[in-house]
């Protein structure tokens, strides 16, 4: 039976000495913290230090906003909508954070901005706005193939915002005007601290109830991380305007403390899948509609037997050199494996392509063109036979600690591969569920039962001529 499976390995070591004591923190830290921002007035004397303001919090800012963006990176390869939107929740409180330490008075502005000075409650308030919906996005089904259909707009809306926040402070205008703006009062920024510590709490609460049956340490962080983030949002409202002193540089650090924790948990775990204790049940087994594209060369084995194999190499990094940035940047398509003289592809695998099929069949289309031409400079080489199907399809997570596959089975899978097998050398062959769904004027020529190894029914299939634009 054909599958299609993409891996990685899994870290060992979940029990080693070092991760159980990054546990034991991550559950005793937030009340450590909590318990010394109470006792801010018999411990607060004034700290200025303005350049170590700007290099730490400006390097932690990037930390954060680094470790958002590879975050979204695993989410979109595996198309999982909770850490997507954890990834946005970095990527806001690292962004706000940098452009606070880039704010800081006496290093490269004469004196303090009042957008600057409440970048980081800001920050952390979008953020939470991120990880209340990445807490309940498990709610209902449907809600993660909207987040994953979206992530371009919601990536483009947190970076937009700090190039908002960031224009908006340097022009000046109000209300962030000044060095004291209305926005920077004690009364804003405790509604903003306010607002924070709820959306925190609630969301730490509700990663608890999610992961409480299996506490690994990645969950752990993230819980550990909100509660982290909710009494640094208790640290802006208790301190208000107190710059500079103790506890106003503890609740910066508290968030700093929060993001190293994340870093080191998912750094425990293989660079392939540093989210994947975090992942929705959706993401580890789903039935999802799909295209499938299989690409083979026609009479490689024969062409390598008489060929050296250097030549032989060359002709697959030719021909695998076009075809992965064709299918992946110009069509969207995911390849999943190349498998010696073989490639795989597919579409809507993560639920957010709900034209696959017309992209599939223009995608076959456009490989056999490239490939086509590569092979007329050529003589001799062997040409591509591409099979695409369409249907239904379950990918499931198979494997444990030490090796991870997510492999795609079912009938459609099988029928596709088989359609490849019997393909024209330099044409494409469809099933009848992709052909139905391209637009008129397509273009192709029936060919009526065949037969197929392994189903006890003729098969239906079409040579795909053209697909209108």
């Amino acid at each position: 039976m054909a599958t299609i499976a993409t891996t990685s390995r899994i870290r060992l070591g979940a029990g080693s000495p070092a991760v159980v004591a990054a546990g034991v923190l991550a559950v005793t830290l937030p009340l450590v913290g909590f318990v010394s921002l109470l006792l801010r007035e018999q411990l607060d004397p004034q700290l200025h230090n303005h350049q170590a303001h700007f290099v730490i919090f400006g390097l932690a800012g990037g930390f954060a906003f680094t470790l958002g963006y590879g975050a979204g990176e695993a989410a979109n390869r595996r198309g999982d909508a909770r850490v997507l939107l954890l990834s946005l929740a970095f990527m806001a409180t690292g962004g706000f954070m940098a452009l606070h330490a880039f704010g800081t008075a006496g290093v490269l502005f004469a004196e303090s901005r009042a957008g600057f000075q409440i970048a980081i409650p800001v920050g952390l308030l979008v953020s939470a706005f991120f990880a209340v919906a990445s807490a309940f996005v498990d709610a209902r089904p449907e809600l993660g193939q909207l987040v994953m259909r979206q992530r371009g707009r919601l990536r483009a809306g947190v970076l937009g915002s700090m190039a908002i926040w960031f224009l908006w402070t340097l022009a000046d205008l109000p209300p962030l005007s000044g060095t004291n703006g209305e926005a920077a009062t004690g009364t804003v920024l405790a509604t903003l601290a306010t607002l924070g510590t709820i959306a925190y709490a609630v969301s730490a609460v509700r990663y608890w109830q999610l992961f409480r049956s299996r506490p690994t340490l990645l969950p752990t962080a993230v819980i550990a991380c909100f509660l982290l983030l909710a009494e640094a949002m208790v640290g802006v409202a208790i301190t208000g305007e107190r710059k500079w002193h103790a506890s106003w540089w503890e609740w910066h650090g508290l968030i700093l403390l929060a993001y190293l924790m994340i870093g080191f948990a998912a750094r425990r775990e293989w660079r392939e899948e540093r989210f994947r204790q975090l992942y929705l049940p959706s993401t580890r087994e789903r039935r999802q509609e799909i295209s499938v594209l299989f690409g083979d060369l026609e009479g490689y084995t024969t062409f390598a037997e008489r060929s050296s194999p250097a030549e032989a190499a060359g002709v697959l990094h030719a021909y695998w050199g076009t075809a992965a940035p064709l299918l992946a940047r110009r069509f969207g398509g995911q390849v999943e494996k190349f498998i010696g003289d073989g490639i795989v592809a597919t579409f809507n695998s993560r639920g957010d392509q709900p034209d696959h099929a017309v992209r599939a069949a223009r995608a076959a289309l456009a490989l056999q063109e490239a490939v086509g031409a590569i092979a007329d400079e050529h003589p001799g080489w062997p040409r591509l036979r591409v099979g695409v199907n369409s249907g239904d399809a379950v990918l499931r997570e198979l494997g444990g600690e030490g090796h991870v596959a997510y492999t795609l089975v079912g009938d459609t899978v099988n029928t596709g591969a088989r359609l490849e097998s019997l393909a024209p050398a330099g044409g494409v062959l469809i099933g009848p569920t992709t052909r139905a769904a391209l637009p008129a004027g397509s273009l192709v020529e029936s060919r009526d039962g065949l037969r197929m190894k392994g189903k006890h029914e003729p098969v239906d299939a079409f040579v795909l001529l053209g697909v209108p634009s």
